[in-house]
């Protein structure tokens, strides 16, 4: 029996993980299969994957060649960070933020210039890596907003101020649409990464896509793999495309119960919820997290212990109404 078995039996109401709450339509997924089972298994995919990439495209209001898609937008920050960071390449981003950055700068041998993020503001640290960047001849950027773990953003105009700079921008927007953000303009200094992973939720299906100019498409394609998205990923996407409003349903929900969730954990003596735009919230018990979570466990709800990256905290995923109670009932008998 697998780990992952045994943390599902464990915990009923998995909210651990920043996942959407809310499968994908089954009417949805029987047409796709549908159609895939009359498509040849034995042939690869679309080397390019030309029918996703224009479909986002036009979707977006782009050309094709200003799109590239991925197993996940993590096997596309894993081909953009050596196309702009080698041997000594200056890179400044939020701490904490998502893991696999600081990974992807070790292995192209930058130098990674990590700065402070200060959970409790809800902001992520704009002027003090403006400073930083400053510092540095032809440095990168990666920004995650909203910033995960800790789901605080970017200030308005923030993203202006870093290209104003003249560094590289490598901007993550994995959980923009919890932000009701836009996608910023094209600019050969910005690559910006989204994925359907979460406000469509099709986190199993691992699709990733990033938008910039051609010129830069074209030195990303030359690190990045070939057939990276299989043809049940592709067609699933490209379907949710044509569906935009499961998208705007899934973020409505969100947004309405992260309102209702935080206020509710504003409520509890000794919790303290750190500011979110994300389909997550952060945040610290009087208690010890550890004790916490591990009650929270065995009440048949797993969340996460985030104190690696931020001391004593842990973080939720917004979940459905009545996960989101159960959770809430769970915290204000354990904090």
């Amino acid at each position: 029996m697998t780990a992952y078995t045994l943390e599902l039996r464990e915990a009923e109401i998995k909210l651990n993980q920043n996942e959407g709450p809310v499968d994908f339509p089954r009417e949805l997924k029987e047409k796709i299969l549908a159609r895939i089972v009359e498509r040849p298994w034995n042939i690869y995919p679309d080397f390019e994957s030309m029918h996703l990439r224009g479909a986002l495209a036009k979707v977006h209001g782009y050309e094709t060649d200003n799109v590239l898609v991925g197993n996940g937008s993590n096997e596309l920050l894993a081909a953009a960070v050596p196309t702009f960071v080698g041997p000594g390449t200056p890179v400044v981003y939020p701490k904490p933020s998502f893991a696999l950055y600081e990974k992807l700068i070790a292995v192209a041998g930058g130098i990674a210039l990590p700065i402070a993020v200060d959970p409790t503001t809800g902001l992520l640290p704009l002027d003090a890596m403006l400073r930083a960047i400053e510092r540095c001849d032809n440095a990168v950027v990666i920004v995650c907003s909203p910033n995960n773990p800790t789901g605080g953003v970017l200030p308005d105009g923030g993203i202006d101020a870093l290209l104003a700079t003249g560094a590289t921008v490598l901007f993550d927007r994995a959980y923009g649409d919890f932000a009701e953000d836009k996608l910023p303009p094209l600019h050969d200094r910005l690559v910006t990464f989204s994925t359907f992973s979460k406000a469509w939720g099709l986190a199993g299906l691992r699709v990733g896509w990033l938008a910039s100019t051609a010129s830069t498409c074209r030195e990303i394609r030359k690190v990045k793999l070939p057939y990276s998205l299989n043809i049940v990923s592709e067609a699933v996407a490209a379907t949710a495309l044509e569906h935009p409003e499961i998208r705007s349903r899934n973020v409505a929900n969100t947004i309405s119960e992260r309102a209702r969730v935080f206020a509710a954990m504003e409520k509890i003596e000794g919790v303290t919820p750190f500011p979110s735009r994300s389909n997550f919230i952060a945040f610290t018990t009087r208690r010890n997290a550890k004790e916490v979570f591990n009650d929270i466990h065995a009440r048949g709800i797993l969340i996460r212990d985030i104190g690696a990256a931020v001391p004593g905290a842990l973080r939720v995923s917004i979940g459905t109404p009545e996960q989101n109670d159960a959770f809430l009932e769970a915290l204000t008998s354990c904090a």
